[in-house]
């Protein structure tokens, strides 16, 4: 199914929304460098896929407004793959898609 640009940055922000507030709740819990789960955030709203990162990697993902972390294998053709790791890409947003999700950046 092909989504409309708009719709899929929608969709990438409502999982990055998401998996902000797992990382507050892993800090209020006193998870360290211990691996915790955040979510695919993908272009698919139906995804229910699950990652386990640590803070440090989450973090080294949100240093920059239009990069996302994926399950491996969930990134689209016009994403850059900035790097894989075991069980997680992470990648870029280029483009329109790009410029819209970095206006929905919850850190900008």
């Amino acid at each position: 199914m092909q989504r409309s640009v708009e719709q899929a940055a929608k969709n990438e922000a409502t999982f990055r929304e998401a998996n902000e507030r797992l990382e507050e709740k892993a800090a209020e819990f006193g998870f360290g460098e211990e691996r915790t789960p955040y979510l695919c955030e993908c272009e698919d709203e139906r995804c229910t896929d699950v990652m386990g990162l640590t803070r440090a990697e989450y973090e080294a993902v949100r240093a920059g407004p239009k990069t996302f972390v994926v399950v491996t294998g969930h990134q689209e053709a016009d994403d850059a793959v900035l790097r894989e790791e075991a069980g997680f890409t992470v990648i870029e947003k280029t483009g329109e898609e790009g410029k819209l999700v970095a206006e929905r950046d919850p850190r900008a």
